[in-house]
């Protein structure tokens, strides 16, 4: 499916029909119902409000994050279907907007979403810059956000709000983790590289604390344009003359193709390995990768051989849905859906009841493709689990294996732990 066949599938209510339409996927509910998926919850009194339950969806539909804001929405899909599309006894009514890539936008569609559309909360946000954006006026206005890709760092520290929740990961997560292990497993002098914006400088600056703290050696930082790389010649350069032993990246989508193939293209990936965190080969962009991607290694909460009954039946139904192959935005817009569906149940669809809608959000535990699924209370951040992949090919398939798994870890709320690149 090409991005222009994604920004089609995103447009403004046709989402909402398919939602509401709902018969390609209650077929998708029933395959989950038996593998973790969340019940009905207790059924409403007879007095109960059944009037329709507004959720906002605030996601890219065009631009360089168009496919990650489709897996998203199918990942969502996929959730809702599985509860007949209601909670708390309310039917289920998607409102989207398209999140774009500027800040200032994406929060006049959230001022849309909640001033004109009356939604009860807003999912979705993939940009972090648009994350931290949005920040303020969901808190200031107490209206509920649950974010599922946006990884600020500052939304689990100094900016954390009782009215923010997500259900992705910080950018601190898995770029941490994969320091450690990548001082012991590949090389000492690494040479990092990232799209200059937010989030790329603190996915590096995680990794490095790390990395340095095991006994490793930063030799250059590569802050690369941002949304598009341009000419990667001068890059490719950079990183050929830098003598390093591994380069570790931070690129996702469209970026991350077009920063693989160079490295690929350049003969790089023969001499100097590539390492990185794990939307940098993610599912989304594997099959445009291909070979390139070979025997890269890289960190995320998840991968798609996961051995779980919630991770075979959600791939099964993303599959019929979709007919391609799951990837972690998509786990990430079903989790978020699923946290949804449980604080929504929880108040029996009475969404004014905030302190007892927010107090469930929080508590909220449930199995999900990626493992166990749990919020830390002093950060409304989960608590991840860390799989190490590798690129490996099966038959004509490209995919991450697990190679090993790290010690799950929740973000630290605050910056100890962070040595800026910037």
């Amino acid at each position: 499916m090409t991005n222009d066949d994604y920004s089609s599938a995103l447009t403004r209510r046709r989402f909402l029909r398919a939602v509401l339409a709902g018969s390609a996927l209650v077929g998708a509910g029933a395959l989950l119902n038996s593998c973790g998926a969340p019940s009905a919850g207790t059924s409403a009194p007879a007095t109960a409000n059944t009037t329709p339950l507004k959720i906002g969806l605030l996601v890219p539909s065009s631009d360089i994050y168009a496919v990650l804001g489709a897996s998203i929405t199918q990942g969502m899909q996929i959730a809702f279907a599985q509860v007949g599309n209601e909670a708390g006894g309310r039917p289920i009514e998607i409102i989207s907007e398209d999140e774009g890539t500027k800040p200032d936008l994406a929060l006049q569609k959230a001022r849309k979403l909640v001033e004109q559309d009356q939604v009860a909360l807003v999912a979705g946000v993939v940009s972090s810059g648009v994350a931290n954006a949005l920040r303020d006026y969901f808190h200031d206005g107490q209206k509920l956000l649950v974010l599922a890709n946006a990884g600020a760092n500052a939304l689990a520290r100094k900016a954390k709000s009782p009215y923010i929740f997500r259900a992705s990961f910080s950018n601190w997560q898995s770029n941490w983790q994969m320091g450690t292990w990548a001082a012991a497993n590949i090389g000492k002098r690494a040479m990092l590289s990232a799209p200059d914006y937010a989030a790329g400088k603190e996915m590096l600056s995680a990794f490095r604390n790390s990395f340095e703290a095991a006994g490793g050696e930063v030799v250059q930082v590569q802050l690369t344009p941002f949304p598009n790389i341009g000419d990667p010649a001068p890059f490719m350069a950079q990183i050929r003359d830098a003598a390093a032993d591994f380069v570790y990246a931070f690129y996702s989508g469209a970026a991350s193709v077009a920063f693989v193939k160079a490295y690929s293209d350049f003969g790089l990936a023969q001499t100097v390995p590539l390492a990185g965190v794990g939307f940098l080969v993610e599912q989304d962009v594997l099959p445009q990768l291909a070979s390139a991607a070979l025997n890269i290694r890289s960190a995320l909460h998840w991968a798609a051989p996961l051995d779980n009954p919630e991770n075979k039946a959600f791939t099964t139904a993303y599959q019929k849905l979709t007919n391609q192959q799951p990837n972690v935005f998509a786990v990430q817009g079903y989790d978020a859906a699923r946290l949804i569906i449980e604080g929504v149940n929880a108040v029996q669809g009475d969404v004014s009841q905030q302190d007892i809608l927010l107090k469930a959000l929080g508590a909220a535990t449930f199995a999900s493709p990626r493992g166990p699924f749990k919020l830390d209370p002093n950060t409304n951040n989960p608590i991840n689990p860390c799989y190490v992949r590798e690129v490996r090919q099966a038959g004509s398939a490209y995919t991450n294996v697990v190679i090993a798994m790290l010690e799950a870890a929740g973000d630290p709320g605050d910056d100890s732990k962070d040595t800026p690149v910037a």
